[in-house]
Parts: structure tokens; sequence; C-alpha cells
């Protein structure tokens, strides 16, 4: 097996989850055609070395393979496991391995990948003006690909071409980490082979020709956009999978219903949120009411932010209350979410030493004791759920006294799910937007994640009870326009 497979096949895990991880990695390696049929795969202790697992893990990987029957073991001398597969049905392997990502995996992916290789073709072209860099193997593998006949021969080349632009960046870490994205990713790309052959090697030539040119900026931006072209594909791949059947009984018949069906679905959003608030409010007044100790009123918000959850899923991530040091003494939190499904709420903390609520995107204007419901734009909660979601928010106010605040959280992959298949009943290009423009829901898969100048947002009807806009068959190419 030459050390190209192995590099690819076999890079370091970086996912947490490694028991899953180790067996899809070696099944998309075997079924799209890395990993040869009849070759011969290292022993298992040098595969869990290489993978960063433990042999038992490695172990328990190979025998599900086996289940599969993508690998069958032979005894006696020259035996151990070997790949048994038919390579020839990729569309059909490429469909199930889509349907383990979500639209936001891969909407994260499509930005990591586009951030690597954007920052190794700058540094490659940086590398050019001082002298440190040979172009001969960036050269030859960015129109490599142009010889490939077969779909897996493709995959490799376009692979190769990828990780030696990591490699010409100088960075160890980087090349690493664009091993392991292209063995996760790089071979879902290839939906319409014959199609998409040409086209990569022309953005592969376009990427080199800059970085001779030591022109940075450039080679960083065409980078950029040819990774994200390249997972825009998958990103509309998987968004068919998902389509709603034009004949299904929920299925709008015509834009004027599909607009009515989404305003609709906006409305439960922002009503379900504020139902919950309300069951939270209700458990906030009653412990400062009775004058509870902290500990005693933090677990009976708690209870109640966790009923709300219960009751609001699958339109609600969360919801809870903070408390103002200003009025409690402490700032302290009672927050209820659902990181691993509506089935399992669970309690969040957070360090309140380094959240700082004064700044937090989701916090509620400063306004009387009737004060409306505030909705966030949408954002990526790093100082909480390390999600990309959208915060309902209002105040309380207890006796002219402001004692915290409380909120729903709404991820975008919800609303996504909830607004799709309304969507597709409109014209191509429609997507929902927050009141920053931010893409919220699409049925385009180039605009997930993207931002809309407001210039742009032809259509543009406000939906009921939040800041969002549906706007209608988009004008232009903004692909690369992201958040």
């Amino acid at each position: 097996m030459t050390a190209w497979k192995e590099q690819l096949a076999f890079a370091p895990l970086e996912n947490a989850d490694r028991g899953e991880e180790v067996g899809r990695r070696l099944r998309h390696a075997i079924e799209l055609g890395v990993l040869e049929d009849g070759s011969q795969l290292p022993s298992e202790s040098y595969l869990a070395s290489r993978m960063g697992v433990s042999t038992l893990t490695l172990r328990a990987a190979l025998a599900e393979l086996r289940g599969l029957g993508l690998v069958e073991t032979r005894r006696g001398k020259g035996g151990g496991s070997f790949v048994k597969a038919n390579t020839g049905d990729i569309a059909r392997v490429q469909r199930q391995s889509l349907e383990a990502y979500s639209l936001e995996d891969l909407r994260d992916l499509r930005e990591y990948r586009a951030f690597l290789a954007g920052s190794a073709a700058a540094a490659a072209a940086a590398a050019i003006q001082s002298h440190r860099l040979s172009m001969g193997r960036l050269d030859y593998t960015a129109t490599e690909i142009l010889a490939c006949e077969h779909t897996a021969d493709a995959i490799r080349a376009d692979s190769k071409f990828h990780i030696e632009l990591a490699a010409s960046s100088g960075s160890v870490r980087l090349t690493r980490q664009e091993v392991a994205l292209q063995a996760e990713v790089g071979p879902l790309i290839w939906v319409d082979p014959s199609g998409h052959r040409d086209a990569a090697a022309e953005e592969h030539t376009r990427i080199v020709e800059a970085i001779s040119a030591g022109d940075a900026d450039r080679a960083r931006a065409l980078a950029e956009e040819h990774v994200r072209r390249d997972m825009n594909l998958v990103i509309d791949e998987r968004m068919d999978l998902e389509g709603t059947p034009a004949d299904s009984p929920h299925y709008p018949a015509s834009v004027d219903e599909a607009v009515a069906a989404i305003e609709s679905v906006a409305a439960v959003f922002a009503g379900t949120a504020a139902a919950s608030m309300r069951e939270v409010e209700q458990a906030v007044r009653a412990s400062i009411g009775s004058g509870a100790s902290r500990e005693r009123a933090d677990s009976d918000i708690y209870a109640a932010a966790r009923r709300a959850v219960a009751i609001g899923v699958p339109f609600l991530y969360g919801t809870g209350f903070v408390a103002d040091q200003s009025y409690f003494g402490e700032s302290w939190i009672s927050w209820c979410y659902t990181p691993a499904g509506p089935e399992s709420p669970q309690r969040l903390y957070i360090d309140m030493d380094l959240y700082d609520f004064a700044t937090a995107p989701w916090r509620p204007d400063d306004t009387g004791d009737d004060s409306p419901i505030h909705t966030s734009h949408a954002y990526v909660d790093a100082s909480g759920t390390n999600e990309n979601i959208i915060t309902f928010s209002k105040r309380v106010v207890v006796a002219g006294s402001y004692v915290g605040a409380l909120g729903a959280d709404v991820r975008i992959g919800q609303l996504q799910t909830a607004f799709e298949p309304l969507l597709r009943a409109l014209p191509p290009n429609t997507c929902i937007v927050d009141q920053h423009g931010a893409v919220i829901a699409t049925n385009t898969g180039r605009y997930v994640g993207g931002t809309i100048p407001k210039a742009d947002q032809n259509e543009r009807r406000a939906l009921p009870g939040v800041p969002w806009w549906l706007c209608m068959g988009i004008a232009g190419d903004h692909e690369d326009q992201h958040a």
C-alpha cells in the first residue's frame, strides 16, 4: 500500500467520538476507492497507532466492516485483513455518507476548509517571494486530475492537490488538519465527476498562478472560492436528500400558500419562545416573592426551564434565566438546553467570571417593566452553547428593580429544517434573513451560512413577530459572501 493512501485513509482522528469515526473513515476509504479491492490492510497495532485510537477501538471498527462485507480476514501464512469492496457505486455510497452530516456540519466544514486553504495559499505566495518554495510538485498536482479516468482516481488527485497546497504553507499542523479533512469529506465533493474534473483543474491552476506571482491576497481569495464552490456542491446534494415530495399533503401548492405557511412557522417559533419564557418568569417571580435562597431559587427556576424546553421542542434548543448581579449580589445562570437531542435536556454550565452579559448579543433592551421580547441576530454562542443560534429574550423587573433576563435559544439548524420544505415551493435563491442580512434558512445550498446585502433582497417581505425577512429569487451571485 502506497504512503499516499495510508496518509489519506489512516490520518489521525480529530473527532472526540473516535469509536464511531474510525469505522466511518475506513468505510469511506474502502467504498470510495481510496483503499482498493483486494488490498491488504496494515496490522491492527499499526493502524491503531497511526489513527490515534486504542487497539480495542480499531478491532471493533474492523468487526463492523466485516459485518458489512467490506473487509475479510484470511488465516494462515500471508493472512490478515483484506479489502473486499465494489467501488463502482460511488453515488450510492456518497448519499449514504452525506446522511451523517447536517447542513450546519457542512457549513462549518466549508468555512473551516476555506480558511485552511486560503491561509495555506497566502503563506505559499509569501514563501515564493522569499524564494523558500519550489513550485514543481504544486504545479504537477494542480492538473494531475485531468488524466484521471475513474472517479476514485480523481478523488485522490484532488485530495493530493489540497494536501500539497497545505504543505506549501510550511505548517505541519495545518497540513495534518488538511489531511484529516480530505479523509473525512474530500470524496463527498464528487457529485458529478465528469462535469467537475475540468473545473477543478482550472481552479487549481489559477491558484497556483497566483502563488507563483507572489500575490498572497489573490491566492487566498481564489483558494477560498474554490473550496466553497466544492463544498456547496455537497451542501446542495445534502439538501436534495431532504426534499419534500411535491405531492405531499403538507407541501404548499402555490407561492401564496408557501408564504402563508412560512409566516405561520415564524409565528410558531416566536410564540414558543415567548411561552417558554413565561414559564421560567413565573418561577423567577415566585422565588423572589417567597424570599427563597439563591440555591432554592436556582433549583426552582431550572426546573421550570426544563419543563419549558420539554414543551418547546423541536422549536427550542434551550431556555432559562440569567440573574443580575446588582439585585442578587452575584450573577448566576439557570439554563436548560438539549445538546444531545430533545430527549436529553441538560443544565448549561457557564463560568460567570468569564461571561460578559453586558455585551452579550442577546441582551434585551434596557426598557421598562413591559418591555417587548427582543430577538437577537444570528450569532455563534462561544461563551455558552457553542452553537450558531438566535436568542429571544426579555427583561424581568420586580417592584421596579431589574432582576435579570429571560432567554430562549433556537438553533439556526432548527430554522433551516422547519422552513426548507416550504421554501422549496418558492423560486430558487430564496432566503430568510435576520436583521443583519444573515441567512437563517434557504432553498439554495450556496446561501447556507451566507449574508445577503439589503440592496439585493428582492421582494423583501417582513415576517410577523420577528425581525426576519423573506427574500424571494435573490438576483446576482453571492456564494462568496459568508458570515
